[in-house]
C-alpha cells in the first residue's frame, strides 16, 4: 500500500534537492536525505522502505552521472576501493546485529566530524591544495580507512564518510572525483538492491515510490551537471568537507540522544 500523497510528496522534495547535491559532488545524498525524511515524516519505515527507496534512486543518480563521465573515471582507484572495502565487508556483516550499533554509530560519527573540521581547515589554511598519497605510513592510514569503510557499509550500509575520506585524497579534480565516487556507489548500491531482492527485503511501496521519484532525479541530474561544470575547484574541495561535516554530525544526532536515554549494559 502507497504512503498518503502528502508524504510522496515530501519524499519526492527531499530526494529532488538531496540529488542535485549528489549530482554536483559525488556524495551526500543519502545519508543527508535519511535523517530528514525520518524526522520530516517519523511514520515510514526505514530499513523496509526508506533505505530501499533511497538506494534504488542512488542506482539511478549515479548511473546517470558515470553515463555523463564514463571517460574520467581512474579505473585504478576505483579497483583499489572496491579490493579494500571489500575486506572490510564480511566482517561488517558479521558484526551487524551482534555490534552495540548505537556506539558503533557515535564513535564513527565523531571520527568523520574530526577528520572533516581537520581536512577543512587544512583547505583554508593551503589554499585549497591537498596532499598526496606519499609515505608509508599515509598509504596504511588510507588503506585502513578504505577497510573500515567496508566493516561500517557491512554493518549500517553506510560506509560512504569513510570512503570520501580516502577518495578525497585520491582524487585530484572535481570531475574525477566525483565519477570514480559514482561508479563505487553504482557497484555497492547494485550488490545491496540484489541482496535485498533475493531477500525479500523491499516492500511493494519502496518499489513503487522509487519508480514515482524517476522524473525528479532525472531533473536533480541535469540541474547538478550544469552547476558541477560551473563550481571553482576549491570550492569543490571545501564544499566536500562541509558535506563530510554534515554526515558526521547526522550520525552522532541519530545515535547520541538514544544512547543517553537508554545506556548499554555492562
Amino acid at each position: 500500500m502507497l504512503p498518503p500523497t502528502e508524504v510522496i510528496v515530501i519524499v519526492c522534495a527531499v530526494i529532488l534537492v538531496a540529488r542535485v547535491l549528489e549530482s554536483i559532488i559525488g556524495f551526500g545524498g543519502t545519508i543527508l536525505a535519511l535523517p530528514v525524511l525520518a524526522l520530516l515524516v517519523p511514520s515510514l519505515e526505514i530499513e523496509g522502505f526508506l533505505v530501499p527507496v533511497l538506494a534504488l534512486g542512488n542506482i539511478f543518480c549515479c548511473a546517470g552521472i558515470v553515463f555523463a563521465g564514463r571517460r574520467e573515471i581512474i579505473w585504478r582507484e576505483y579497483g583499489i576501493i572496491i579490493l579494500w572495502m571489500a575486506v572490510g565487508l564480511p566482517i561488517g556483516f558479521l558484526l551487524a546485529g551482534v555490534a552495540p550499533e548505537l556506539v558503533l554509530k557515535l564513535v564513527l560519527g565523531c571520527f568523520v566530524l574530526t577528520i572533516a573540521v581537520y581536512m577543512l581547515w587544512q583547505t583554508f589554511r593551503n589554499g585549497g591544495e591537498q596532499g598526496d598519497l606519499e609515505g608509508t605510513l599515509t598509504r596504511f592510514y588510507l588503506r585502513t580507512v578504505l577497510v573500515l569503510g567496508g566493516v561500517v557499509h557491512g554493518i549500517f550500509t553506510t560506509g560512504g564518510p569513510l570512503l570520501v575520506i580516502y577518495a578525497s585524497r585520491a582524487l585530484k579534480t572535481k570531475g574525477l572525483f566525483r565519477v570514480t565516487l559514482a561508479m563505487v556507489w553504482l557497484t555497492l548500491n547494485l550488490v545491496m538492491v540484489a541482496g535485498w531482492t533475493a531477500t525479500d527485503r523491499i516492500s511493494p511501496a519502496a518499489w513503487a515510490v522509487a519508480g514515482i521519484t524517476l522524473p525528479f532525479i532525472l531533473v536533480s541530474l541535469l540541474v547538478g551537471n550544469h552547476l558541477h561544470h560551473r563550481l571553482p575547484e576549491e570550492v569543490f574541495r571545501k564544499a566536500i568537507y562541509v558535506v563530510l561535516l554534515l554526515a558526521g554530525v547526522s550520525l552522532i544526532y541519530k545515535s547520541l540522544p538514544l544512547l543517553l536515554m537508554s545506556p548499554p549494559a555492562i
